[in-house]
């Protein structure tokens, strides 16, 4: 695709693994002119093969070459830098970001249920934005297999929920990749409830062995997976937050009933295999942080967790040994 010179991004890409190596090919096969930094055995991979992508839904295999770096590009201009790692990595990662004085924007697609504090003080408040990588995949040495584009998005937003030029750049950039995306007027508050909705998941599959046909599969632990959430969201409303995306509002009041089939349909799905265990698996490190800054909030609003609390105990004991620890799909790989 041919962009006028008004509409081309530089995009500099803070986070070499499956969801990086993914929005970079994509915005780089969309004429945007994208940058890479990674490191270690990532860095020769990329500048050897480029980003070599298969897509799961086809088996169609793509190769994009892009710009790779080792380090962050401390003068060089860019339009946005998008952030994709652990949350683990964050705090590590914020003084090489900070140092990037040329990157106009920091959109930081990191999960969280302690809201974009630490990133304002680390780059300034203009110059941070929010959004959620409705992806996954895993990375097999240096090919790395995902969802087909047309099926995953992002979610993005301004901190203070405004519609600004920059935000539509972005929002254009992405959709000329072939991602759906969806606009929130408070990501602070989607990002938190997210966290509210998959540490319980992530719990209940490490409780039943990294499976998520067998979790559909269980009664019990479901509606123990249910009401855990159902805490969780009360937790993040507790401090203030108004339920966000709209949908979630849904847990709140409908029976089991009638909720419980469609979960079970919902983590019985290839796509929850994908997109869910094999993160969480991977990521184990990241969950466990999430479910713990859950646990701050509850105990800062006094809020009793009965269901949280035995998923937590369920989830304890040595990680789950059912997928290959090489095969990641964190973003931060």
């Amino acid at each position: 695709m041919n962009h006028d010179p008004a509409d081309r991004l530089r995009v500099l890409v803070f986070g070499a693994g499956v969801l990086g190596s993914f929005y970079a090919a994509r915005l780089a096969g969309a004429g945007h002119d994208v940058t890479v930094l990674a490191r270690g055995r990532r860095y020769l991979d990329l500048e050897r093969h480029g980003i070599v992508l298969e897509y799961f839904d086809t088996e169609e295999r793509t190769i994009t070459p892009v710009q790779v770096v080792d380090r962050m590009p401390v003068e060089e201009a860019f339009d946005v830098c998008l952030v994709l790692v652990r949350k683990t990595q964050l705090a590590e990662a914020l003084p090489v970001l900070a140092s990037g004085a040329g990157v106009a924007a920091f959109l930081f697609m990191v999960n969280t249920a302690e809201g974009p504090r630490a990133m304002i003080d680390a780059v300034g408040r203009e110059r941070v934005l929010l959004g959620f990588a409705n992806a996954g995949g895993e990375r097999d040495g240096h090919l790395v297999r995902v969802m087909e584009a047309r099926r995953v998005g992002v979610t993005l937003g301004e901190l203070d929920g405004a519609r600004s030029e920059r935000l539509e750049r972005f929002t254009a950039a992405f959709r000329d990749a072939g991602f759906r995306v969806d606009l929130s007027a408070d990501m602070d508050a989607w990002l938190r409830y997210h966290v509210a909705l998959v540490a319980p998941f992530a719990n209940a599959l490490y409780a039943i062995g990294a499976d998520n046909v067998a979790l559909a599969n269980d009664p019990t632990t479901m509606r123990l997976v249910v009401h855990a959430v159902r805490e969780a969201i009360g937790v993040v409303r507790a401090h203030g937050f108004p339920v966000e995306p709209r949908a979630l509002r849904l847990l709140a009041w409908l029976p089991d009933a009638l909720l419980l089939p469609l979960l079970r349909r919902k983590i019985a799905s290839p796509i929850m295999d994908i997109a869910g265990v094999r993160h969480a698996v991977a990521a184990r490190d990241e969950m466990t942080a999430l479910d713990a800054e859950l646990l701050a909030l509850a105990r800062a609003a006094a809020i009793d967790t009965p269901a949280m609390t035995e998923l937590r105990r369920r989830a304890g004991g040595p990680r789950p040994a059912s997928r290959e620890d090489a095969r990641s799909a964190q973003p931060g790989a």
